[in-house]
Order: structure tokens, then sequence, then C-alpha cells
């Protein structure tokens, strides 16, 4: 890695590490008086079973924190999960009057902020929320969003680009099926994940294909191109849009043997996976964002007082089952530096 990445990526560890503490040195009030249990939106819904066993993570750090699931809070499930029109999502959440809302990704919690600038949202994950127009700042949000970022720059997306291209650094020309776009994601957060994946292609001499997916339909459209440029590998983004047809591209990508990297798992039965993922421990994430609903719901601090956090760790996985369906022997210098191998 070139020494101006590992340099942004000490910036983004210590953003992290400084809004972790001042989250901590808040002041803890006395808790506010509840009648009943408090709701809880769940803008989308968890499905089985990747998003689910993230939920119960999410309990447990309530159960932690002394916040019974029945007693203190419960839960509204619309039914409609990631994947499913944000806004469409929000309407069947916001039917419930929850007290607060708690989002998986910024489509979604931006949805949220399009129809309710009072209801507290927290992000359990999400991409760039001031460049979306959701918070002044991670320090200081300012509204009624706030949580949990992956990002605080383009760096990631520049790394997945070195490492795919260190699967096999005879290739010149690699694809990139960015979700991140409007109408879902706004402008500013596709800008910053192009220019990273592009810095990173330009100093490695790559020809990096953009391709962007803004509804499902576009799939079948770049997935020709890629076929017609002989796209030689593809980092793949994890939006709402591109997830109803995560079993069309893998299957594409098997057949034609090419390696893939993906900021987010793609967990899904009986599909093949990505080569290769990059991405947050999305358990502790969650973990983190319990102390969130907490204070707010509770304590009654604003969400607009509560800094933006960044990532703890970031995990590395190499799936060698699939390595072995596309024919690909991996190179030892990306072994050794897996986070995890799965066979």
């Amino acid at each position: 890695m070139r020494q101006g990445s590992l340099a942004s990526i000490r910036r983004r560890d210590l953003l992290a590490a400084a809004a972790t503490g001042a989250c901590a040195r808040l002041a803890h009030a006395q808790d506010k008086p509840v009648q009943r249990p408090l709701r809880i939106g769940l803008v989308p819904d968890f499905a089985p079973v990747w998003w689910e066993s993230k939920l119960s993570i999410f309990t447990q750090a309530m159960s932690e924190l002394g916040r019974v699931e029945g007693r203190d809070f419960v839960f509204f499930r619309s039914g409609l999960f990631f994947g499913a029109d944000p806004q469409q999502a929000t309407e069947r959440v916001m039917q419930a009057r929850p007290d607060l809302i708690l989002a998986s990704n910024l489509a979604y919690a931006a949805a949220v902020h399009k129809v309710t600038q009072t209801i507290p949202v927290v992000m359990w994950v999400s991409g760039f929320p001031v460049e979306g127009g959701l918070a002044e700042s991670l320090t200081h949000p300012g509204g009624n969003v706030t949580g949990l970022t992956i990002y605080a720059g383009g760096e990631v997306f520049g790394k997945l680009v070195q490492l795919i291209h260190e699967v096999k650094p005879s290739m010149k020309r690699i694809g990139a099926l960015n979700s991140y776009v409007p109408p879902l994601h706004p402008v500013g957060e596709r800008d910053i994940v192009v220019r990273g994946m592009q810095g990173a292609a330009r100093a490695l001499g790559l020809d990096l294909r953009v391709l962007e997916i803004a509804k499902a339909e576009r799939v079948d459209d770049a997935l020709t191109k890629i076929a017609a440029d002989r796209i030689e590998a593809l980092v793949l983004t994890s939006a709402p849009a591109i997830h109803p047809r995560r079993h069309d591209i893998m299957r594409f990508v098997v057949e034609r043997r090419l390696p893939t990297i993906t900021d987010a798992g793609w967990e899904s039965a009986g599909d093949p996976q990505p080569l290769m993922d990059y991405e947050p421990d999305f358990g502790a994430l969650m973990r983190q964002a319990a102390p969130y609903v907490d204070r707010i719901l509770w304590r009654g601090t604003k969400p607009g007082e509560l800094p933006i956090q960044l990532p703890t760790r970031f995990v590395f996985r190499i799936n060698l089952k699939t390595a072995r369906g596309i024919r690909l022997t991996m190179p030892h210098t990306l072994l050794a530096r897996a986070d995890q191998l799965i066979e």
C-alpha cells in the first residue's frame, strides 16, 4: 500500500478514536420517565440470516445496558428487507409512530430524514452522512441523525482496487459495479466512491471502467458491457439497488472466472460468494449503536450532540471455495494478510 493511503487510514483511525472518546465523555443524566416500551422502527427490516444475527447483537448490547426487549423497548418490523424501496420502507415504519428509527445504509437513513427531522435516527451503518446532507459534520451532526459511518473518505474504495489488482498483477482492465448512486444515494457519495477507485487505478496503471447500478434492472446492461469490454476483475458495491441481483451477478462472474471483491459480505444461501471482501466488523458496529439508542431514548441526549463514529476494525476475507471455483491460485502475500480464509 502507498504511504499516502497508510496516512489516510491512520487519520481515519484517529478520527474514530476521537469520536468514540467524545461519546464516552458525555454526561450521564438520569433516565427519563417512561410509561411504556419505547418503539424502535427498523428501516429496513432485518431478514434472516445475516441481518437477523446483527440485530441479536444489538439486543444483547442493550441488555447489558439494562434495557430489555419487551419490557423497555419493542421493534416495529415492516417486513420490507434490505433491497426494498427506501421510501416505501420508511412510510410503513412511520405508521407505527416510532420513538426512534434504527437505519441500515445511507439510502434508508436519507429516506427517513426526508420525512422527519424530529424523530431520532441512529444509523448502525452508513456511507457519507455529511455529503448526503444528513449531518453538519461527523463530530457535531446537529440534527436528528447520528450513529455510525463506515467511511471518512474514499480510501477504502481505493484499497478494494489495490487488493483485486494483487490477485493478478498482470491484469490491465478492471470494472466496478457502483451502486452508491442517485436516486437512492446522494451525488456527493457517488463522487467520493468513484474518486477513491480512480485514484488507486491511476497509481497502478489500470484501465478502470465504472458502471453505475441505479436500479436492479441496470444489472443486465452492465454485465453485457463487462463481457464486451473484456473486464478481467470486478469491484462490487453493496447498496439496495444491486442487492436483489446478487445471484445473477455471481453466476456471471463464476462462469467467466472473474476475481471479485466487495465492500460488504454478499451472503446468500446457495449462491457463490465473492472471492474477497474488505469490510468493517458489522457486529462491532451494531454493538456501538446500542449506547446511542440508550442515551437518546432514556437519558434525553439529542442526536445532534452525539458524534458520528467510524469503525474500530476492518476485516479482510478470502473465500477459498470461490477461488477453486474460478480456478484461481491466490498469491501467498494475500493469503498471509487475510483475517479469515473461508473454506
